[in-house]
Parts: C-alpha cells; sequence; structure tokens
C-alpha cells in the first residue's frame, strides 16, 4: 500500500480564500495577501508515493493508493530517477482536475483583483478579467488586464497589456512596469515604466512616464515628466493652453535615469545624516560607541553609492552616441510651458509649434515641419 504525500495544498479552493495567520486584522496586511494561486518551478516536486504497512489517523483515505499510480496531469511528469514522485514540468500553478495533478502556465483571474482575490503573484502569464483595484498588486511573466489598473501596482516581466486605463487613485500612486513593451489606453496622474516601447491609444495626463526604447500617445500630452531612450510621437497635443508645465527628455535610458535619480536621493539623505552623527560623535575611534560604528557604516554605504552613480553616469554618456537619432514628433499643437531636453541640450518651448519635429543639431535643439513620413526610432 502507498500514501500520496504532497508539497502543495490538495484542498486549494481560490474560491474560498482566507487571509494568512501572518500580519494583523487591526495592520490589514493579511488581508492583501490571500494566496490565490499555488506557484510551482518547473523540476520542483509536487507529490510523492511513500510505501505504507497500514493506514493510521493521519492519513487520508482519498490518497491511500494500492498500486505504485501517480495521478499524472498536464504539465506533470514522473521523475526519471525516482517512479515514486512527481515533478512540475513547467513553471505555472498546480491543482488537481478531474483528480489529476495539474499545472498550468496561464492564471485567469475571472473578476477584478481586490479584497475578494488578494494580491497576485504567479510565476507565468496572468490575465485579469476585470480591473486592479485601488492597494492591490499583479506581478507575472506577461500580464493582460481587461479592465483598469486603478491606485495599484503591476509588474509584468515580460510584456504589459491594459485594455482600460491606468489611473493613480485618489492617493496617485498608480505603478505600472513591464519588462518588455507596455500598452494601454490612457494615464492619469500615475507612474509607467516600460523596458521597451510604450504605446498609448489615449491621452497621458499628469504622469511619469520611463519607456526604454520609444513613446507613441495617440492623444494629448501635458503634466509630468517623460522620459524615453529613443523618441515620441504624440498625435494630437502636446502641452495646453494653460501652459502646465510638461517635462521631455530624450536620449538617456530611462531605467539609468530612474537608477540615478534614486541614488541622488540616498546621497542627499546620507550626507545629512552624516553631518549629524559628525556633530554627536566629534572625533571619538570609530569603536567607541553605537554611534561611531553607525557613522562608519554610512560614510561606507555613501561611498558606494557615490562610485555607483559614477558608472552611471558614464554609461548615460555612452547613451549620448544614439541622441542623434531622437525625435519628439507632434503632429498637432505643441503650447507653451513644454520643456524639451535632448541628451544635455535644453529647449523652453516659448510660442505654439503647429505639427512640428525636433531633434538635436549643431548642439542645439532645432524644430521643423513634420515630414510626410515620419519614422520614429
Amino acid at each position: 500500500m502507498y500514501y500520496l504525500t504532497h508539497y502543495f495544498n490538495p484542498d486549494f479552493d481560490r474560491l474560498h480564500l482566507k487571509p494568512s495567520d501572518t500580519g494583523t486584522v487591526a495592520t490589514g496586511s493579511d488581508l492583501y495577501n490571500l494566496g490565490y494561486a499555488q506557484n510551482v518551478l518547473a523540476g520542483q516536486k509536487l507529490a510523492e508515493l511513500i510505501p505504507i504497512d497500514e493506514l493510521g489517523p493521519e492519513h487520508d483515505i482519498r490518497f491511500c493508493r494500492d498500486q505504485p499510480i501517480l495521478p499524472v496531469g498536464f504539465n506533470t511528469c514522473v521523475d526519471p530517477t525516482n517512479p515514486l514522485v512527481l515533478l512540475a514540468k513547467a513553471s505555472g500553478h498546480v491543482y488537481y482536475l478531474n483528480d489529476r495533478i495539474t499545472v498550468k502556465t496561464l492564471l485567469n483571474v475571472p473578476q477584478d483583483v481586490d479584497f475578494n482575490t488578494g494580491n497576485i503573484f504567479f510565476v507565468g502569464d496572468v490575465a485579469v478579467h476585470g480591473s486592479v483595484r485601488a492597494g492591490f498588486a499583479v506581478h507575472g511573466n506577461n500580464v493582460r488586464v481587461m479592465g483598469i489598473v486603478e491606485g495599484a501596482d503591476v509588474r509584468a516581466h515580460g510584456h504589459l497589456l491594459i485594455d482600460g486605463g491606468v489611473w493613480g487613485g485618489v492617493g496617485e500612486k498608480g505603478l505600472v512596469h513591464a519588462g518588455g513593451n507596455l500598452k494601454c489606453n490612457f494615464l492619469e496622474k500615475a507612474e509607467a515604466r516600460a523596458c521597451g516601447n510604450m504605446l498609448l491609444n489615449q491621452n497621458c495626463l499628469f504622469s511619469t512616464v520611463y519607456a526604454g526604447s520609444s513613446l507613441a500617445v495617440n492623444g494629448k500630452v501635458y503634466g509630468g515628466e517623460i522620459h524615453a531612450t529613443g523618441s515620441i510621437l504624440a498625435n494630437t497635443q502636446l502641452g495646453n493652453r494653460a501652459e502646465i508645465p510638461t517635462t521631455i527628455q530624450l536620449g538617456y535610458d530611462p531605467v539609468t535615469t530612474l537608477h540615478l535619480k534614486r541614488i541622488d536621493k540616498l546621497v542627499v539623505e546620507q550626507a545629512q545624516t552624516i553631518r549629524h552623527l559628525t556633530a554627536v560623535a566629534g572625533h571619538l575611534p570609530v569603536d567607541t560607541n553605537e554611534t561611531t560604528r553607525r557613522l562608519a557604516y554610512l560614510k561606507m554605504e555613501q561611498q558606494r553609492h557615490l562610485e555607483e552613480r559614477s558608472v552611471l553616469l558614464k554609461k548615460m554618456l555612452e547613451d549620448e552616441k544614439l541622441i542623434a537619432r531622437c525625435r519628439l514628433v507632434c503632429q498637432g499643437r505643441v503650447y507653451p510651458g513644454v520643456e524639451i531636453s535632448i541628451g544635455r541640450v535644453y529647449m523652453k518651448v516659448e510660442r505654439q509649434y503647429i505639427k512640428s519635429m525636433f531633434y538635436l543639431g549643431d548642439g542645439q535643439i532645432i524644430a521643423e515641419p513634420v515630414p510626410t513620413t515620419v519614422k520614429v526610432a
């Protein structure tokens, strides 16, 4: 006789999720993490047949076997080195389907991501057949959200597709990130990052955008900061009549730019703390007390960050070799209040431009009418 031992919860039911035991109701942290999917990695042990002489109270009769036969399902296989062990053939979520252990690489969420589902953290592709509500997160490989992202955190290692748009919500905390390309309807008061190209079918308003390649917006662009390594196309409008500040930065890798901003912030904070601790510690030796030890540690960390900053600046200088290919194209109107930087060259728009293209030439930013055919790098 054999007993089937599971290395996942065989009774898992995402229709009846419960908050985890960690955290407290007061903090609410457990209510956001309900464990919607049981993640497994390719090659991971899922179940094992253990020979037994007789049934004991710890044995569930459902998983007792007269013969050493494993419930092999989709994307699972018998371990070639041990016929009593079942392995995952792919990374995904594991569950029972028709009495067989199954691994699916696509996680379908047939509803909004909210307090009924909790956060979604999945090793494979995710399809949300609804919206992602404020305060929740969805992380996966390739991710598709068929509704809107409202004050939520949605990240894809690969491509990210949002059929609706991204709205920062009341707290303006919306963040979407794609390791590949990102496509969505609109951005408003949100932050969007893509290591590849980014396409917005409508508007980009009051948002911070980092496009690792190029950005195309079919509607209006105004408010916030737009960073792109390649080029930017705004079909309808750039800036607005109220001259709301709109910053455009072309030519530098946005990931490097973002990393540099974080390091600069850290260096400033560390410098303030170091000044304070120096005033307290005076010229005492490093090992005198906790204050002097902390001061020494902060100085080492600051030096490390400064060296890292130097490496990033060097990379930005290398990026400048491709800056001549950058283009900012607007098929509609460009309003005063727009600030354009291509590499280290800066221009503030002082008058309206109509159907114009901006690029770097002779050490300055040149504006000219949009050619009949424009190819965005």
